[in-house]
């Protein structure tokens, strides 16, 4: 079937920056098929969703997560990265089960699709659960089985993830990667297993790197940086999605910028845990991709990527000291065409050909108004609760705020019952 949204102002975030007045945008088998002004030389649709006084747009993706822990939203808050982790986060992860991590995923999906996420970049364990959630919400997923530890035991977690990735490999909406999680979680050996894994199965890499002091300075006793340590390990040398990149030396980005793949910042979550603020303008200058991602629910309580493009303009203009040196449309590139360079992904922008992955974000608000510049509302005013359409793969997943393809009540009742019980 073929379908159209029509009557909104289109931000196609292409490279000469179209936007339409009153515009409309055809899709049919997942694929737009025409973008621009409402004309009479337009093909006849199955259905027209009339909207108005909004922006359809791009919609978001976000470079980093741990779905299933939006069960441990609000858990340990203000604790440092170590005390956070070894404490509170893996006592209780070691007490998940599949059905739980099912349904902390579905949570985390209900969120994102409320605030205009289209796809994302997981890490975690059984991902068979985590897949499942994900074709029913619609979302798209770059999923990896996080591993940690040593030969002898992380050989299963990596068998788990080669095993996943050939029964989802070709997916329409998952795409299998590997998740060796970081430098303090695995040995030297282990890493180099995936990376030789990863590279024999084409498959890519997950993984924090350069996140914390901490983290620098207990590499330090090896002379190397975290980024390094990848290298030697050859973790590397496949397409990876690397999160955080915070303490970054200049001999760090020169080894980035022949990396397929690039760096996913999480400015909430670096900012929560006390970590830092990613070096944006040296990774600009050097060329290397850099996309943006919420991290879990755990440590920034919110999926929202509105949010996090504010606090990434906020954050990189404090850093600079020059206002001018981030740009609202800085952070809206990131949060779509950014990250889906990272991923090697055709979305992030509305062209014929390109995926029908879109939103349609409401503007009759009073703090939409006046509409001055629509990038700055949209990044510096807007939040997810303004979206009301989310569209993936053509399928539309939210209408009228709206989500018609699961009880979100349902998933919220269960996971409620589920947290109290590994809380407490």
């Amino acid at each position: 079937m073929r379908y159209r949204m029509e009557g909104a102002s289109i931000l196609t975030l292409n490279a000469q920056g179209d936007q339409f007045e009153n515009g409309q945008l055809t899709w049919e088998d997942g694929t737009i098929v025409s973008v621009g002004p409402i004309d009479s030389d337009l093909q006849p649709v199955d259905q027209v969703i009339h909207v108005s006084h909004g922006y359809i747009l791009p919609g978001l993706l976000n470079g980093h997560n741990h779905a299933a822990m939006a069960l441990f939203r609000g858990v340990a808050d203000d604790s440092p990265l170590n005390e956070w982790l070894t404490q509170y986060i893996f006592p209780m992860e070691a007490k998940l089960s599949p059905e739980d991590i099912y349904i902390g995923t579905l949570l985390a999906c209900s969120e994102m699709i409320h605030s205009g996420t289209v796809g994302f970049v997981e890490m975690y364990f059984a991902v068979e659960q985590v897949a499942k959630a994900v074709v029913q919400s619609g979302l798209r997923g770059w999923i990896a089985r996080g591993i940690t530890g040593d030969r002898s035991s992380g050989n299963g977690a990596l068998e788990d993830g080669l095993g996943f990735a050939e029964r989802w490999g070709g997916h329409r909406l998952i795409t299998p990667m590997l998740g060796p999680h970081a430098p303090y979680t695995l040995s030297p050996e282990m890493a180099r297993t995936i990376g030789e894994a990863a590279q024999a199965n084409h498959l890519g890499i997950h993984i924090h790197l350069a996140e914390s002091l901490k983290e620098v300075d207990d590499l330090k006793a090896l002379g190397l940086s975290p980024v390094s340590w990848a290298k030697s390990t050859g973790l590397l040398e496949t397409w990876a999605v690397i999160a955080h990149g915070v303490h970054l030396s200049d001999e760090d980005i020169a080894v980035l910028q022949h990396v397929i793949g690039g760096i996913i910042a999480c400015p909430i979550s670096n900012a929560k845990l006390g970590n830092g603020i990613m070096p944006y303008p040296l990774l600009r200058k050097a060329g290397v991709a850099v996309g943006l991602g919420t991290d879990g629910a755990a440590s920034t309580n919110t999926l929202d990527m509105f949010l996090e493009m504010k606090a990434m303009a906020w954050f990189q203009k404090l850093r600079e000291g020059r206002p001018d040196q981030f740009r609202a449309l800085d952070a809206l590139l990131m949060a779509t065409q950014g990250t889906a360079k990272v991923l090697a992904h055709a979305g992030g922008v509305l062209a014929v050909g390109c995926p029908a992955d879109f939103i349609m974000v409401e503007a009759r608000s009073a703090h939409m108004t006046p509409e001055q510049d629509v990038i700055a509302n949209l990044v510096y005013a807007a939040s997810g609760h303004d979206v009301r359409y989310t569209v993936v793969d053509g399928q539309i997943l939210m209408a009228e705020g709206m989500i018609s393809v699961f009880d979100e009540r349902e998933v919220m009742a269960e996971a409620t019952l589920r947290a109290q019980h590994l809380i407490g």
